[in-house]
């Protein structure tokens, strides 16, 4: 499919229906999990993949796409694809608790152009196309207003090679604690970023995030009115490379150069 023939609003009506049965189909599961691990703390479950294998065969039926999905149970880089996640914060998720969302955007060169974050057990859809606003549950949804570091509820998040890395990851954890109102970690990238956008959070911090992370929840914070970045305060670009040390700043944009300085900028990479 080519960006001239793309069409952002109707892809995402035809999307929405695509990701609630596949939520469905993940929240009927989770009693009777098959759970292995990618790493020393990092689970994948029988049905992540069968959730992603849904969602990769109906988003074929509507379009022309590549995919680029956290499971790899479908691979296909190009300049227009969807990149999915299909049970952000499958930790919780194991554990039966009920922070954690199907996510996954429609990405042109780069550029989120459609995000869907559906958090089935709360009933809760996040949703965004390029230009046209963020909703939750088909209502308009905006950032807060909160401009005092010291009046900010913040969401954070440890990536999983935090055993290797916990005197650094740790160091930022305090320099937020020691400004923040207070400090949360629900356990889902996706889910942080959903609640920035509708206000409940004002900002959020993490690293070692990977594009299936990050995709949905950057263009429903930017639609609401927020600001996506990495630690120095670059534009994050969406593309099929993988990179472990991958910084992220979301926020209602009023707090977020204060988010810079506290996180430090790569200069975290030298100590």
């Amino acid at each position: 499919m080519s960006k001239n023939r793309l069409n952002p609003t109707s892809v995402l009506e035809k999307a929405l229906p695509i990701v609630k049965k596949a939520g469905e189909i993940a929240l009927s599961m989770a009693g009777n999990l098959k759970i292995n691990y990618k790493g020393k703390i990092n689970p994948v479950t029988n049905a992540d993949r069968k959730t992603e294998k849904f969602l990769v065969e109906n988003l074929k039926k509507i379009g022309e796409f590549g995919f680029l999905c956290e499971e790899k149970t479908f691979t296909k880089i190009s300049s227009v694809m969807w990149v999915i996640d299909p049970i952000d914060g499958t930790v919780n998720y194991s554990h039966g608790l009920r922070f954690w969302a199907v996510s996954m955007a429609l990405v042109v060169n780069g550029v989120p152009v459609v995000g869907i974050t559906f958090i089935p057990a709360l009933k809760e859809i996040f949703y965004a196309s390029r230009g046209k606003g963020a909703f939750l549950n088909g209502k308009r949804i905006f950032v807060s207003s909160v401009g005092k570091m010291n009046r900010s509820l913040i969401t954070t998040g440890f990536p999983y090679y935090v055993w290797e890395k916990t005197g650094r990851v740790m160091r930022i954890f305090r320099k937020f604690l020691r400004e923040a109102q207070g400090i949360r970690r629900p356990g889902s990238a996706t889910i942080d970023m959903a609640y920035v956008a509708c206000g409940f959070f004002d900002g959020f911090w993490e690293e070692g995030l990977y594009p299936w992370d990050i995709a949905a929840g950057k263009i429903i914070v930017e639609e609401a009115g927020g600001k996506v970045t990495d630690y120095d305060g670059n534009n994050i670009i969406i593309d099929g490379k993988i990179r472990k040390n991958r910084t992220l700043l979301a926020s209602n944009g009023i707090i977020h150069r204060r988010m810079i300085s506290l996180a430090g900028g790569q200069k975290i990479w030298k100590r």
